[in-house]
This record gives C-alpha cells, sequence and structure tokens, in this order.
C-alpha cells in the first residue's frame, strides 16, 4: 500500500542549461549542460515525496516508444510505484524541451496536441489505489479523468491535494489543499486582483488556498481562521527555478499526510521549493529531510 497516490502529468523531459540569458531572436546562446530525466507535475511531486521517504504510486500519463524505459528505469531507481503507469501503442510518449538560464525557464512541447488531440492518452484513475493510499496529489489536466479522480476521493473520504484549477472547478471546491501559481492566476484571471481573487477562491472552496508567485509572498487563505494570510519565501541563492512549483506541491502533500496545521504546511512546503532552486536540475537532487528542516530553523 502506497501512502500517496499521485494521478497526473509525467513526461520524459530533455533539459538545457544555457550559459548566461535565453536569446533573443536570430541570436546564439551556448549549451553548458544537458539531462534528460522524468519531468512533469506528477512525477517531480513523486520523486521529491519519495526522497522524504513517503511511498508513492504514481498513474496518469502514457509511456510511449520513446519515454517508457528512461522513465520507468529512473522512476523505479527512486522507489515509486510504477505499477499503474501503461504503454500505449504507436505513441512516442508525453515529452518536453526545456531551456533553463537559472532565474528562468523556457518549456516547449506537445501538450496541446496530446491533451486536445482526439485521442485519450492517460490512464483512467484507479479507484483501488485511491482507496487503499492516505492521501492523493491530482493534476486536473485530463478532463472527465481527472474529475473522476476527485469524485472518487470524495467517495472514499481521502484527501486530496491539486494545482492550477480555476475556483468554480469540482475539483478545486472539494481538494484539501488548492495551490495556484502567478502563471495560471495571470493567464485564467488577467489584471485580476490577487487579494479580491482569493476571497473567491475561499467562498467557493472548503480547503486550504494558496497562491505562490515565486521568490514573492505566498498569499494563503485557511479554513479555520478565515481570513487571508501572508509568508515570505525563504532567500536562497538560485540556480534553477524549474521545479519550485512541483516541490512546493510535493510539501503540501507532506504536510497533509502529516496533518500538519494550515501555518506549518505553507511553511514546509515553502522550505522544500527554496531547496530545490539551489541545484540544478532541482529535482534531480531533490531536498533531503535534514536540509528541509535545518532551512526551517533558521527562521522560527
Amino acid at each position: 500500500m502506497s501512502d500517496v497516490y499521485i494521478y497526473g502529468m509525467t513526461v520524459l523531459s530533455t533539459i538545457h542549461l544555457l550559459k548566461d540569458k535565453f536569446p533573443n531572436p536570430d541570436s546564439y546562446q551556448e549549451i553548458q549542460d544537458t539531462f534528460i530525466m522524468p519531468g512533469g507535475e506528477a512525477a517531480n511531486c513523486a520523486v521529491v515525496l519519495s526522497n522524504l521517504g513517503i511511498q508513492v504510486s504514481l498513474d496518469g500519463c502514457y509511456l510511449g516508444a520513446e519515454t517508457e524505459k528512461p522513465l520507468l528505469k529512473y522512476l523505479e531507481s527512486r522507489n515509486i510505484d510504477c505499477s499503474k503507469m501503461k504503454r500505449e501503442d504507436n505513441f512516442d510518449g508525453w515529452r518536453d524541451i526545456v531551456f533553463c538560464d537559472g532565474n528562468n525557464r523556457t518549456v516547449f512541447g506537445w501538450f496541446v496536441a496530446n491533451l486536445f488531440g482526439g485521442r485519450r492518452l492517460w490512464t483512467i484513475p484507479s479507484e483501488t489505489a485511491i482507496k487503499k493510499a492516505q492521501c492523493v496529489a491530482l493534476d486536473p489536466f485530463f478532463g472527465k479523468e481527472s474529475l473522476l479522480a476527485a469524485e472518487l476521493c470524495r467517495k472514499h473520504n481521502k484527501d486530496y491535494v491539486t494545482i492550477d484549477c480555476r475556483w468554480d472547478n469540482f475539483i478545486a471546491q472539494h481538494a484539501k489543499v488548492i495551490v495556484c501559481s502567478q502563471e495560471f492566476l495571470d493567464r485564467e484571471y488577467p489584471n485580476g486582483d490577487y487579494k479580491k481573487l482569493l476571497d473567491k477562491y475561499r467562498d467557493a472552496c472548503g480547503g486550504l488556498i494558496i497562491f505562490t508567485f515565486g521568490s514573492k509572498d505566498i498569499l494563503y487563505s485557511s479554513p479555520k481562521k478565515g481570513h487571508q494570510l501572508m509568508f515570505t519565501p525563504f532567500v536562497v541563492k538560485v540556480l534553477d527555478t524549474l521545479g519550485a512549483g512541483d516541490t512546493f506541491r510535493a510539501g503540501v502533500v507532506y504536510g497533509v499526510l502529516k496533518q500538519m496545521p494550515d501555518d506549518e504546511i505553507v511553511r514546509f512546503a515553502a522550505a522544500c521549493a527554496a531547496i530545490s532552486c539551489t541545484r540544478f536540475p532541482s529535482v534531480y537532487q531533490p531536498p533531503k529531510m535534514e536540509e528541509v528542516l535545518e532551512l526551517l530553523n533558521l527562521r522560527r
């Protein structure tokens, strides 16, 4: 039995670290280093949680001809249960190409084609796995299958943590915690007032709501306290921000699993994300518990 069932996005990422800033059109930049490794919100969350000592079962994206062997080899070496992941015939697999220059990252992929191409390229969530898990991490990207996962969590009284979902969506409304990134908020609610938007989420959703803004202050609303709160992220020397959001979500899942108070969940997740930013690629060297505790102890 796994502690956490994760249903969502797993891809094979080719990550290029640039020597300097991302180039302008019709110019040149040197690639300093390259890694080929798992990526995606679900896979990154799984890697971080496993490194924190949590038993994880990963599900969601189909494996393909180009992705099956490298993904399974890497993930299973991290003690992640991949038995729910399935291979799809005549499919290369979910992939992306990422360019990082230290402070920023630019992602190229085929996600729109894979999500809306008329062919389901992800599994149906496992009711058995959800029933057996203590907690669920759920990506909202897979339409009715993501909705089904949320409904199954409700059916079996399982807490779930989700990300980047509109306030009027069933998945957001019934989550134990929802984490929304600035990228998502600005895309879905352009020119919005974040504090007013947080109030809308609070009115519609029953769980902890967290808005993240990179190195800027985190806004959150705890249902137990009924008002808006703020947390200033930890200050670290940044090498890579690519996996910071996924690592933050993993910290939130860990906090829910361990029944931390809402304030401590935000604080713990922020510490995990901060540590991930100090290395490249961040999730290739996920935070260790002793590192997280050391950073937390520096700012009580």
